[in-house]
């Protein structure tokens, strides 16, 4: 196919994802792609510019500050840029489909994603099953995930286990780790579920019961496609979490700041990889033969 050709099946896809969430009555918003600050998610690489920008690794935290000023049920596909290897599933820029539901909860929204995989694919009709991180640690490499909160405690079970771990990593990347070589190379590949039970470290800027977040991660036929939860509200909680993972400088001080003084009320949101999804759709065997331009296929175009 041509770039043109490539060009229309995007035109209609696009088309098709915004009719789905205007006849759910969700306002289509639009937020800048460039900032001072950027998500500080700790499995994120930005892209910075040379004067001090970041180009922006999701839309999340514009879309909640209009949430705090009287958003209700609104979605976003945003161009997003993270400085990640070029491979089947990732591209330094790509496209996010996200959404909100204010004073509802996350089992919307995953009937959201379910409903639109359900209506783009016309196969994987809800309800999917939920398969628990908590589950797959403690039957795979028999770890309590909770009782191994010490990174030291954690590194020495894994090691018991037989992961192949270094004594420097964190607690994520030894979680990071395990999950790659031991859990997800057996999840279910020809079917769509949720993966849930994502413990505190890795809880993004979701809502925590203790050890454990509200953040669930969408599979379709072994393919990662979306990240959502139920959104952190606590100013201070929010704040922790960036100082542990950033630099001062590149906090989004302006969000704190109206955390503080406006609030966030309860909401749920998620985003995912439209990319992904269509190529699902269309039975590619990666994104870039998806894409009318891509730096892999740089070579065909010219």
């Amino acid at each position: 196919m041509t770039p043109w050709d490539k060009a229309k099946i995007w035109s209609e896809f696009l088309s098709s994802i915004r009719t789905f969430f205007l006849k759910r009555g969700f306002i289509e918003v639009n937020t800048p792609c460039i900032a001072r600050w950027w998500s500080l998610d700790l499995n994120i690489c930005p892209i910075k510019t040379q004067d001090g920008y970041f180009l922006q690794t999701s839309p999340e935290f514009f879309m909640k500050k209009l949430i705090m000023f009287g958003a209700k049920k609104i979605f976003q596909i945003a161009h997003a840029f993270r400085d990640d290897p070029i491979d089947r599933l990732h591209n330094k820029e790509f496209l996010i489909l996200e959404w909100y539901r204010v004073g509802e909860g996350i089992d919307l929204i995953m009937k959201d994603v379910e409903d639109l995989v359900y209506e783009t694919l016309g196969k994987f009709k809800p309800s999917w099953k939920k398969l628990s991180l908590k589950d797959l640690f403690l039957q795979r490499l028999e770890i309590d995930l909770e009782k191994n909160k010490d990174k030291n405690r954690f590194l020495k079970s894994l090691k018991k286990a037989g992961i192949r771990v270094k004594n420097e990593y964190s607690w994520e990347e030894l979680f990071e780790c395990a999950f790659i070589t031991e859990i997800e190379p057996y999840l279910p590949k020809n079917e769509a579920f949720w993966l849930t039970d994502y413990p505190y470290p890795l809880s993004a800027a979701s809502k925590c019961n203790g050890f454990w977040s509200t953040r669930y991660e969408a599979y379709v036929e072994g393919i990662e496609l979306a990240n959502g939860y139920m959104e952190l509200d606590d100013p201070e909680e929010q704040l922790k979490r960036w100082l542990q993972r950033g630099c001062e400088s590149e906090i989004d001080w302006e969000y704190i700041s109206l955390l503080k003084r406006k609030g966030l009320p309860p909401c749920a949101g998620i985003a995912l990889g439209l990319e992904r999804l269509l190529m699902l759709k269309v039975g590619a065997k990666n994104i870039h033969d998806i894409l009318p331009f891509s730096p892999s296929l740089e070579s065909e175009v010219s």
